[in-house]
């Protein structure tokens, strides 16, 4: 709704209701748990010229989990909050937005630190940070996109790790979250034997981050990966898609379990696909 001429108000009501019967084939054991929520989510726009645009945000959410405990409980719900003010504009022909987050997840599944195979609901998590994504064109046919994300993610309560049984404190960072994400990616359109052409490059920045909950000194080194995409209009219906990503066969871990346990990256990759436009 339309406050003033420059505020705008966004208000929202979420409704849901779910009913689970979950049985254990193992145990025979039959249980059932319902719940209904409700989640709000409000917003304000304040246009401040033609240039800039101010706004803000807040919304609560939730999730059904699936699955039961040791004891055979059902895991019940994941709640979620999250609030962002931030604003968009655009300037010398520069768009983009900049923004502000905090955002908290609670009843999380963790690993049961008692029970060996199990999970439990006691998790609790926060991630805050910025994001900024800017976007303009060097020439009429030649487009340069910037996306930069600074995340601070850490554990709201303390916790035990199920690996190891170690006492993780309230504030730990969370495991593979780095804190900086930088995204460049330059495109131009040209034409080909008469055909509409894309070509671009892409590059991503992806910084230190912790490797194992139980030990802080062990953390996954940054990693810079180049790619290459084009597409051609062949009819004009069908497109055809090529690209090349980590064009120079980078070695580099993408994430961890713990410090035994360390998932490596893709090598390069040739990917061709084609989409048909009914």
């Amino acid at each position: 709704m339309d406050l003033t001429d420059k505020f705008k108000l966004l208000v929202g009501l979420r409704f849901d209701s779910v009913d689970q019967d979950i049985l254990e084939t193992k145990s025979a054991v039959l249980s059932s748990s319902s719940q209904s929520q409700v989640s709000p989510r409000i917003g304000l726009v304040y246009e401040l010229n033609n240039a800039v645009t101010l706004y803000s945000s807040y919304s609560e959410g939730f999730l059904p989990l699936s699955g039961t405990d040791a004891s055979g409980d059902p895991f019940g719900f994941e709640y979620s909050d999250s609030f962002e003010v931030g604003a968009k504009f655009s300037y010398q022909g520069i768009t983009g937005t900049l923004a502000l987050f905090d955002a908290t997840k609670s009843n999380m599944l963790v690993a049961d630190p008692v029970n060996v195979g199990f999970s439990a609901p006691i998790g609790k998590a926060n991630s805050k940070g910025v994001e900024l994504d800017l976007s303009t064109y060097i020439t009429e046919d030649t487009k340069f996109n910037l996306s930069y994300a600074y995340i601070d993610a850490s554990t709201a309560n303390d916790i035990i790790n199920a690996d190891w049984g170690v006492p993780i404190k309230k504030g730990s960072p969370l495991v593979n979250v780095p804190k900086n994400n930088l995204n460049l990616t330059l495109s131009h359109k040209t034409a080909l034997l008469g055909k509409e052409l894309e070509l671009g490059a892409s590059y991503q920045y992806t910084s230190e981050r912790l490797g194992d909950a139980a030990d802080l000194t062990f953390n996954l080194p940054s990693y810079q990966l180049v790619g290459i995409f084009g597409q051609v209009n062949l009819t004009e219906r069908i497109k055809l898609n090529i690209s090349v990503n980590n064009i120079f066969d980078e070695e580099y871990a993408q994430s961890s379990y713990n410090a035994l346990w360390v998932y490596p990256g893709a090598p390069t990759q040739f990917k061709m696909s084609l989409a048909y436009q009914f």
